[in-house]
């Protein structure tokens, strides 16, 4: 089923003209809980795995282990991306197939999981694994429920935190002023837009943070993965139209947190790749609110 984003109920390039020709597109993956197949993109679903090819671990010693010692842990699959589906995300040459995992260990400082990005030619994987490595019993906050994606093209802008704050000052001066009757919020309205999505602005919950690959290059924002699709606040605007009905006084679980993951307090985790690197190296942050 396809999920459509309700139109955005103001022009903000019109009435803020600093802001034309700032939007972007990005792909809005509308996880939903389903039954997807190695053969699927998916957020937490099956990955289109070699059998000859070793699973990803995490030997990190921080694991929640008495003893300190740590050990290894198979990684749990969060996003499966193929080409034919979501083309935006920039492949590296010779690849059509994107799978992120991470490790279903909170982890110190930030208690939030490392991730193991894999690029491949899907069409080389002829002997597919069929049992993944079981996932240890930990915090089911990093243990997705299978998604299926129903990729939707949306136009957003910038988050308020990345504009000049002349600019920023006259925004607030508008949504608190006769000329903004309904109430609207750029943060949670009329700019970047929430939940897990492919390219476009970044949906920061905090202060932008410039991200660097090894050899010195501006990195681009690859993905978010969200806790939440949307919150109380910025529900009546990114809630597709399929499922505005399901709105309320209380949320509904599987609409609120589809894959029924918890980064921190409600947080995001955000991937960023150098266009520049032929090999698309990927680094990570997070934040919470």
């Amino acid at each position: 089923m396809g999920l459509t984003t309700p139109v955005a109920p103001v022009d903000v390039a019109a009435l803020f003209p600093e802001l034309a020709g700032q939007s972007r597109t990005t792909v809005r993956l509308h996880p939903r809980r389903g039954a997807p197949t190695a053969a699927d993109s998916s957020m937490g679903g099956p990955l289109l795995w070699p059998a000859d090819e070793p699973w990803p671990h995490c030997e990190a010693r921080q694991h929640d282990d008495p003893s300190g010692l740590g050990g290894r842990v198979a990684m749990v699959p969060i996003l499966q991306i193929y080409q034919r589906d979501i083309p935006e995300l920039p492949f590296p040459t010779g690849t059509d197939l994107c799978q992120v995992l991470w490790c279903p260990v909170p982890h110190e400082p930030d208690y939030v999981p490392p991730l193991h990005v894999t690029w491949r030619d899907s069409r080389l994987v002829t002997d597919v694994l069929v049992d993944a490595p079981a996932p240890i019993e930990s915090d089911t906050d990093f243990l997705p429920s299978p998604c299926s994606l129903s990729p939707e093209r949306v136009e957003e802008y910038q988050s308020v935190w990345e504009l000049p704050a002349r600019l920023t000052k006259k925004i607030w001066e508008w949504e608190s002023s006769p000329d903004n009757p309904e109430g609207w919020e750029y943060q949670s309205h009329l700019s970047t837009a929430s939940g897990t999505k492919v390219g476009g602005w970044v949906d920061w919950i905090q202060d932008p943070y410039p991200m660097e690959c090894d050899h010195g290059h501006e990195m681009q924002h690859l993905l978010t993965i969200a806790s939440w699709e949307h919150d109380a606040g910025s529900c009546r605007r990114w809630t597709p139209l399929e499922e505005q009905h399901l709105l309320g006084p209380y949320q509904v679980p599987e609409l609120l947190e589809p894959a029924d993951i918890m980064i921190g307090d409600a947080g995001s985790m955000y991937l960023f790749t150098c266009l520049e690197c032929p090999d698309r190296p990927v680094e990570s942050i997070s934040q919470c609110s």
